[in-house]
């Protein structure tokens, strides 16, 4: 085989590998839109807030922080560029927009990690990277990989900000901009990043001096103007808020040490329970996963700590043997798992659950799992090749073989959630529920009423994404939502039109009010009455 046609065979094995793993989440997308499936919950408020966005109301910030509920001032997630992102495809279609959405973001984050991967590795290392990534998204499932929720959404974008800090840790002058971008999208989009971003950030910053001392700072000019110019874009929105608007970015900065935190001990102890389980690796660990039912134990955090250590001394020997690509993968490796330690260890304990621990503030752990396996497949491929360097080769066929086995699992539905079953009744009640909702004659300003309904329904959100989606202005109760959605949206008690939710029992027992506009039948019914200042 000639060197023409061997890189060319090379070519199309990479390019067959990146459309082989984004094929599932790219099906996740357009089964979602063309089906019946709606976002509920959380979910359906970032599809809401997107439409917001280029509008009187448009966010200058993220999501309110639950966390706010802990210390002693309110704050928001730091930036909307999460929003923004939706913006183009909700303001189309907002149900099925808002997956299509999201998996175009996961696929974005896909393709970009594949191009990091090949130039660190050439042609031959993304497909067992790519092999990785599958595995990822297999743990995440269909369901999981079209969720808008922050904590789910991030997990493939966090994976391409270790990527890139590997690459660009290792000298390559581009690698900084995704950096930028997917560790900008990651820090603004929940506060549960930060810590690990700004570690990754600094062997980054070393690595991209060290390179420009070797290569002349001149070829770095173009890029690092670039990656500036972009963070400068990127963060604005947060900057005018901090000036002009609630001053969020000060708060937040201002918040750490005023709620209790687990400790250092915890924090190992939370990291070791994904790391160095089975729970990081397969199927249904990432649904199942919940540290109110335990962390690791000793003999689990101990095997932590040695493969820690262990990475650490890699790191070192590939150093000093000038692997610079090996070594700078390990470090970025380690710099990973040691902050996430530190930020298991500082994020507030909620008032949610026994220990208030909970499983949405640590999904990054399964993309940090990820990130060790990918380098240690595309590892293994190196060794393989440099001592079978034959394409012929049998081992040549493992990475592909791994691939394909992940992408075929991860084709049909699932549910990678803790109860797949309500999960799927959330969303048919909600589907009934819009369906029915968008022939209502409103007029509005209409007040969402979920008083009625219990902590953490899925059904309000919804709703408000209809009224939103045909032009309708709506109001919600409660001061919280002046972070939520802007203070124009709380309610003042004189909109002319109040939506009432109610369900189970409640629900049934309004089957026969005349101010009834839609019913769900099922295990747990749900009813809305238009309420109107005649009283009709």
């Amino acid at each position: 085989m000639s060197e023409r046609t061997e890189l060319l065979s090379e070519r199309t094995r990479s390019l067959s590998a990146v459309g082989l793993a984004t094929l599932p989440v790219a099906l996740a997308g357009v089964r979602a839109a063309a089906g019946s499936w709606v976002p509920i919950g959380d979910d359906a408020y970032f599809s809401a807030r997107s439409l917001d966005v280029a509008t009187s109301h448009h966010p200058l910030l993220g999501a309110w922080s639950s966390g706010s509920a802990d210390i002693s001032r309110q704050v928001n997630n730091l930036g909307p560029i999460q929003l923004d992102l939706l913006a183009p495809f909700t303001k189309i279609a907002p149900m099925g927009g808002t997956a299509i959405g999201v998996v175009t973001v996961h696929i974005a984050a896909i393709v970009t990690i594949a191009w990091l991967v090949y130039r660190l590795g050439g042609h031959r290392a993304v497909v067992p990277a790519m092999a990785a990534v599958s595995m990822l998204t297999w743990l995440l499932g269909s369901e999981v990989l079209v969720a808008a929720r922050q904590h789910q959404y991030l997990v493939v974008p966090y994976l391409c900000v270790l990527v890139a800090a590997w690459a660009a840790t290792a000298g390559d002058k581009w690698a900084l901009v995704p950096f930028v971008a997917g560790g900008s999208l990651v820090t603004q989009t929940h506060l549960s990043y930060p810590i690990l971003v700004a570690a990754l950030g600094v062997v980054v910053i070393v690595g991209q001096l060290y390179a420009a001392r070797e290569q002349g700072v001149r070829e770095f000019r173009v890029p690092w103007t670039v990656a500036v110019g972009l963070a400068a874009l990127l963060w604005l929105q947060t900057a005018i808020d901090q000036i002009f608007g609630w001053g969020n970015l000060g708060d937040v900065l201002a918040s750490p040490g005023e709620a209790t935190s687990p400790g250092l001990g915890t924090g190992f102890r939370i990291v070791a329970h994904v790391i160095v389980a089975a729970r990081g690796y397969v199927r249904p660990g990432f649904g199942l996963y919940d540290p109110d039912t335990g962390v690791a134990g000793d003999a689990r955090t101990a095997l932590f700590v040695l493969l820690l250590a262990a990475i650490a001394g890699a790191t070192v020997v590939a150093f000093r043997g000038r692997r610079r690509v090996a070594g700078s993968g390990l470090l970025v490796a380690v710099v990973a798992m040691c902050a996430a330690v530190v930020d298991a260890a500082s994020l507030p304990i909620t008032q949610f659950g026994e220990t208030g621990l909970t499983a949405a503030n640590h999904r990054w752990l399964w993309s940090t799992t990820a990130f060790l396996v990918l380098g240690s497949f595309v590892a293994v491929q190196r060794y393989v090749t440099a001592v079978w360097p034959s394409t012929d080769s049998r081992f040549a066929l493992l990475p592909p073989v791994v691939l394909l086995g992940f992408v075929v699992a991860n084709l049909p539905a699932s549910a990678q959630v803790y109860d797949p079953a309500l999960q799927r009744e959330h969303v048919r009640v909600t589907a009934e529920l819009t369906d029915q909702l968008r022939g209502v004659e409103l007029q509005g300003p209409v007040l969402v009423d979920q008083s009625h309904l219990y902590f953490g329904q899925p059904f309000g959100y919804p709703v408000v994404v209809v009224l939103r989606d045909r032009g309708i202005d709506y109001r919600l109760e409660g001061q919280m939502q002046a972070r939520r959605f802007g203070e124009s949206r709380v309610s003042d008690g004189a909109e002319p039109e109040r939506l009432v939710l109610w369900h189970a029992a409640e629900a049934l027992e309004r089957i026969d009010d005349p101010n009834l506009v839609a019913y769900v039948p099922g295990p747990d019914p749900l009813a809305v009455l238009l309420e109107k200042d005649d009283g009709s």
